[in-house]
Parts: C-alpha cells; structure tokens; sequence
C-alpha cells in the first residue's frame, strides 16, 4: 500500500492541476450549453461528471504501469482494437447504429456509445514507438535501405486498420494517426533523403491546391471537391466561401459569432445567447469565448501549450527511445487535435469532426485522451524510479 502511496507521490503534479482545470471548464460550460430547447431534459454537464470520474480512474490505472509493461501490451491491444474496429464495420444497426451518417460507435447498455477509433489511436502510438525503438536497436547502423524496412513495417501496420476507420467514415482520426506516426518517425533519424520526400510531397500537393484556388477555381469546386464525400464537400465549401454557401457554412458562422461576441471578458456563464447545434461537442470552444471572453479563451489555449510543454519534457528526459517516441506521438496528436478544433471554431479551418481534448461532451474522447494521460505519468514515474532516491535529478528538472 506504501508503494503504491509512493507511485502516485510521483505523479506530474503540473499535469494533474490542468487536468483538474479543465473538468471544472468543461462540467460548468457543457451545463451552460446544454440550456437551450433543443437538449429537452438531457444532462450532459452530469453524464461528463461520471466520464471524468471513470476517466481519473484509467488515467491512475494507467500510471501504474512502468514502460517495461507498456511494451508488452503493444501488440496485444493493437491486435484487440483492429478486431473491434472490423467487428463494428459488419455489425447490424442495433449494437452499431448509423449516427449522423457514420458508423463508429458500438451501443453499450449502461456504458453508451463506445468508439474503438479513439482508443485504436493509444494503441497504434505504442506499438509503432515498439516497432522503431526494436527496429532501430537490431539495426544500428542505419542505411537506407534499413529506413525503408523501417517505413514499410510502420505502414504495414497502420494502413490495413486507417482504411477501415476512413470508411466509417472518420478522415479526420485517420489523420491523427498518420501525424502522431510521422512524428514518430522523424524522431528515429530518418535518412534525410526519405524526411524530404515526406516533406516536399504534401508541400508540393498544398502549393498546387493554393495556386487552382487563387488562380484556377474552377478546378477546385468542378473537379476536385466532387471527388469528395457529400458531408465533406459541404464542409469544404463552406470553409472556402461562406458567403455565398450559407448553409453550409451555418455552423461556422455561428461561432464565430458567438466567439466575437464575448468581446474582452465574455458575457458571463449561463449568458451566451449564440445559438449552435450540438454546442457541448465539437462547438464547446465557442461557449467558452463567448461567455468567458477573449482572456478566459486565451487562459485555456495557454493551459494547452503548458501541458504540451510538460510531455515534451517528459519525453526530453525519457531515458530509453519508445518512451521518447510516444511523448512524440502524443504531443504532435494533441497539438494537431487542438489546432483543428479552435481552428475550425474561429474560421481558420474547416469544420471536421475532431473534439477538443478534455474539454469537448463525449466518453470514448474523454477516456482515450486520459489514458494517453496516464501513460504520459507512466514514462515520468518509471524513469523517475531509475534514479538515486530522494532528490535526483529528474524531480530536479520538474
């Protein structure tokens, strides 16, 4: 019992802090979303109570756990969620139901919506900084040839599960995956030859876009955007022009003002008149800046950059390279998830189906975001543990 008293001691008290900031932001804003007529008597600020609880509970579990353990569960749970993701694709509609016009949740009694995506996402991070870290110790003099064996075995095992995530359809989690990887992979010293084909490609095909929107349109909204899902067609419309596609551009719209209606210090909790559907998910940003104003906006969006910050260094000061690799994985897919999010609420970035870590109504983000967590507490405990004890150097730096 001491020892385990002793574990928890040297948990990231930084990051708990946040996280406890941001269940209170999100109980208190989810509830002052949810006053309009179109939630009826549903309590959503009360159902993502209980998923913070259960959430806290993964995260301790989780931290528990040394990176030696870790490891081990790689492939196991790599191998259990690509079950469950082919599993959900071929299921009927009473324990697999159609929501919005996807297909990514299994209906659970009691527990409710379930969807493997988000925790096939914990489970890729492992097993891909498993599968470099091995791979980089078996060939530790590195060729090209062996960065290609590398490459090749990294997309072996994230193509097949991404396809069947994109026909549900999700692009945008297939999107956190190849972005937690790549930055897996830039981290094991990639052949410089391989990083600039991986940086130039999606640079080039960026720049064309660029060029047809500026100069061609056209080709832009009569051949490329009908190649599109009718939902993302819609959504890409109405990003590029507002104006003249209302309805598409609805959501958006109405965030942003709601976000610039809360002027400098908002208009208080309980106050925000901007009507948006489902604002307690995807939206819950533009509450939280229309009610608690450009300042309250502000001290969330720098809570996000000091969390990144702590796993950053948390992975700075991992003495092995999978636990540097998955403090990669993760800072790069939170980073990105963020950007969207607010992005997409301020009119920087189309409107995508990717929530707000901790923040946005929802158990499977909530949960996968708070394992991510617990294994980020896992890798400072564990090498903590490595040191002299009493005053070492890592508590030192933390």
């Amino acid at each position: 019992m001491n020892k385990e008293i002793n574990i928890y001691k040297r948990l990231d008290g930084s990051i708990m802090l946040i996280l406890m900031v941001f269940f209170i932001t999100s109980i208190v804003f989810i509830y002052s979303s949810q006053q309009t007529g179109q939630y009826g008597a549903q309590n959503f600020a009360l159902k993502q109570g209980i998923n913070y609880f259960i959430g806290f509970i993964l995260l301790l579990l989780v931290a528990k756990l040394d990176v030696e353990q870790l490891e081990r569960l790689a492939w196991p749970t790599y191998i259990s969620l690509f079950i469950l993701i082919i599993l959900l694709r071929f299921s009927p509609n009473s324990i697999a139901p159609m929501i919005l016009g996807a297909k990514r949740w299994f209906s659970i009694p009691v527990l409710g919506s379930i969807q493997p995506s988000e925790f096939f996402k914990i489970a890729l991070i492992i097993l891909v900084a498993r599968v470099n870290s091995k791979h980089n110790t078996i060939y530790f003099k590195r060729t090209l040839k062996t960065d290609l064996l590398l490459v090749g075995k990294i997309l072996l095992i994230t193509i097949p599960p991404s396809l069947f995530v994109y026909q549900q359809p999700d692009t945008g989690m297939v999107f956190l995956y190849l972005i937690a990887i790549g930055s897996m992979l830039y981290l094991s010293g990639l052949n410089r030859k391989l990083v600039a084909v991986f940086v130039l490609v999606p640079l080039l095909v960026a720049g064309l876009l660029v060029y047809f929107y500026l100069h061609q349109p056209d080709i832009i909204y009569n051949q490329l955007i009908p190649l599109l899902k009718p939902h993302q067609q819609e959504r890409i419309i109405g990003w590029l022009d507002p104006a003249g596609n209302s309805n598409q551009a609805y959501q958006s719209k109405k965030s942003i003002l709601a976000v610039g209606s809360g002027e400098l210090v908002g208009k208080g909790i309980m106050k925000g008149k901007v009507y948006i559907p489902e604002k307690h998910t995807d939206f819950i940003f533009a509450t939280v800046a229309e009610e608690g104003g450009f300042l309250f906006a502000s001290f969330i969006v720098l809570l996000f950059m000091f969390l990144i910050f702590r796993i950053i260094r948390t992975g700075h000061k991992s003495q092995t390279p999978f636990g540097m690799y998955i403090c990669a994985g993760i800072t790069l897919s939170l980073s990105v998830q963020i950007f969207q999010n607010i992005g997409m609420v301020v009119g920087l970035m189309p409107v995508k189906g990717i929530s707000l870590p901790f923040l946005t109504y929802g158990g499977s983000s909530l949960f996968s975001n708070m394992i991510l967590m617990g294994i980020i507490l896992s890798i400072r405990k564990t090498f903590g543990l490595y040191m002299f004890a009493g005053k070492n150097e890592f508590s030192k730096d933390y």
